[in-house]
């Protein structure tokens, strides 16, 4: 916390410098919304699901945010050891939602400094099958809280560059069923902090 303290605290001092008098690009008034990309590698760029899906950003009021991050995969593999072997099926589902708030501190011309929290959900199912027939089965369920604090650079009025660094908790469970009999997978807790849970942004403003 005294990290995220340090960071909120250098965005304060960041935007008290003010850019040349012009037209402010920030957008952070109410019903200014955008959608939320990762920027992965910075030799080769590319834009990225955010947070494991289609990510949000919707201003409620001036400086007040709400946004998400909603995810879904789903996979399918099927094994033969040739071609009269019969067929070994394994496929999986996953969904999540991250829903936050953000709360913009300070902005100039084209930069604004920000901060906010967030939870996040996610459950998992999985599926073993041998010649049509289920073997297996198995869920999870994830929950989780955190906090983040970035910058967005609005180059432009609709497109904002972003570096984001966030600290968070969370919590997995679950459950296989082998041969009808249940077992508890071990439950696993994890705190993500350190400059891994950096991130790059791309925000696509569109109204």
């Amino acid at each position: 916390m005294k990290r995220l303290a340090t960071i909120a605290a250098l965005c304060v001092l960041a935007c008290t410098v003010s850019f040349a008098q012009g037209e402010s690009m920030v957008r952070r008034t109410g019903g200014s919304t955008a959608m939320l990309f990762s920027l992965t590698g910075l030799s080769t760029l590319g834009a990225g699901n955010f947070m494991g899906g289609v990510g949000i950003n919707h201003f409620l009021s001036d400086d007040m945010a709400l946004r998400a991050g909603l995810g879904f995969t789903s996979s399918s593999t099927t094994k033969k050891a040739n071609e009269s072997a019969k067929e070994e099926v394994s496929s999986s589902t996953g969904f999540n939602i991250s829903p936050g708030i953000r709360f913009n501190l300070a902005h100039n011309n084209n930069i604004a400094m920000y901060l906010g929290g967030q939870v996040m959900f996610g459950m998992g199912s999985g599926s073993s099958k041998f010649d049509g027939t289920e073997t297996s089965t198995s869920s999870t369920t994830q929950l989780g809280v955190g906090a983040f604090a970035g910058a967005e650079w609005f180059p432009w009025s609709n497109v904002a560059l972003g570096l984001e660094y966030g600290l968070g908790f969370s919590s997995t469970s679950g459950k296989t069923t082998t041969g009808g009999v249940e077992t508890k997978d071990p439950s696993t807790t994890k705190i993500d902090l350190g400059l891994s849970t950096f991130q790059f942004l791309l925000s696509f403003y569109f109204n």
